[in-house]
């Protein structure tokens, strides 16, 4: 139920183990220890460059930046899921479910 409410594809997930940490009180209770960043790069190649400074619309420089193979800070997060890193209730409070 959680991967349809996160809009993801559950074919995506079927082999995917989830983790839910217990929590403690060295944690406050959380199930996490430390920090994992979550990133989105965008490489400035001529063309990003040029739609830019042409003030081209945000929707038409992001579908650039994807065919140019840009990584979402929505997908760098799944991809910490399924690593067992973190859970998909954490990561849907601090990425835009698309």
């Amino acid at each position: 139920a959680e991967i349809i409410e996160s809009r993801l594809n559950p074919e995506d997930f079927r082999d995917v183990t989830f983790y839910e940490g217990a929590g403690c009180f060295e944690c406050g209770g959380t199930g996490y220890h430390g920090r994992s960043a979550i990133h989105e790069l965008l490489d400035l190649s001529e063309r990003m460059r040029e739609l830019i400074l042409e003030k081209r619309p945000a929707s038409e420089i992001k579908r650039v930046a994807r065919e140019e193979g840009m990584t979402t800070l929505r997908e760098s997060a799944i991809e910490r899921v399924k690593a067992g890193i973190t859970t998909l209730r954490e990561i849907n409070k601090v990425t835009f479910i698309e």
